[in-house]
């Protein structure tokens, strides 16, 4: 069956593309995953690789002063390279909205249509009662009042199915909750800095700075996480990951 690599929502055979986000689906979200970050690792060996060659030729070229200056010259190109390539990502983090907070906007929304719909719906009545009177012609009055009614009857319904949203987000949130309580307990028993950093920095990668440090932890911090539990949304595991990265590192990104 295929999946959606965005939103892991699983489809019927015969369809390509998913319906919410418009992405292609994929065969399996394993395998999707694993070419994603092989690709990934990939692209950064090959960015160090060239970064390295560069530095290398900088140093055959120049002084040693000449050399001591480009090395740090090819240290900020590689920043600036670690920040265009996953500028995406780290915009993204933070910005997942859980399953509770999802609830609390539906149900407010929902008492804003309601409470605006009805109101206007009772008004509605009362002018076609003539409690209110309108300074319009008779088939003017029905015409306006038409159209009023359609539009704040438009909002109670909007306010009923928000309504109902906000029930359904609500459940989902008890289960994301337990997910989350689970995820915690596992995290703190298992994974610890010296986990993270073990291997992880080469001898010329020790004075990366704290932002290319923070990207390269946290790529380590989401793979230990995956290989423990599948199918986890994206925006979840980085709003997830991100908060535990302070409690781990305490470092400002």
């Amino acid at each position: 069956m295929p999946w959606c690599p965005k939103c892991k929502n699983e489809y019927y055979e015969g369809i390509k593309v998913c319906a919410d986000c418009g992405c292609e689906l994929v065969d399996s979200l394993e395998e999707w995953e694993k070419a994603e970050r092989e690709a990934r690792e990939a692209a950064e060996r090959e960015q160090i690789a060239a970064l390295r060659e560069m530095m290398r030729e900088e140093g055959e070229e120049n002084a040693d002063t000449a050399e001591t200056e480009g090395s740090a010259d090819a240290a900020e190109e590689e920043e600036r390279a670690e920040e265009t390539g996953r500028a995406s990502g780290k915009e993204t983090r933070g910005v997942y909205r859980n399953y509770e907070e999802k609830a609390a906007d539906n149900k407010s929304s929902a008492y804003t249509l309601l409470v605006v719909g009805l109101a206007g719906l009772v008004v509605i009545i009362l002018c076609f009662c003539d409690v209110i009177k309108l300074p319009f012609s008779e088939s003017s009055r029905f015409m306006i009042l038409g159209v009023m009614g359609a539009m704040f009857l438009f909002f109670v319904v909007m306010g009923v199915v928000s309504m109902k949203n906000a029930g359904k987000y609500a459940k989902k949130a008890e289960s994301e909750k337990e997910l989350t309580k689970e995820l915690e307990k596992w995290f703190v028993e298992y994974v610890t800095k010296d986990k993270i950093d073990e291997g992880l920095f080469a001898e010329e990668e020790a004075d990366f700075s704290d932002e290319q440090k923070y990207f390269k932890r946290f790529d380590r911090m989401k793979e230990l996480l995956s290989e423990r539990f599948l199918n986890l949304d994206e925006g979840y595991v980085d709003r997830f990951l991100d908060k535990h990265y302070q409690d781990i590192f305490g470092e400002n990104k």
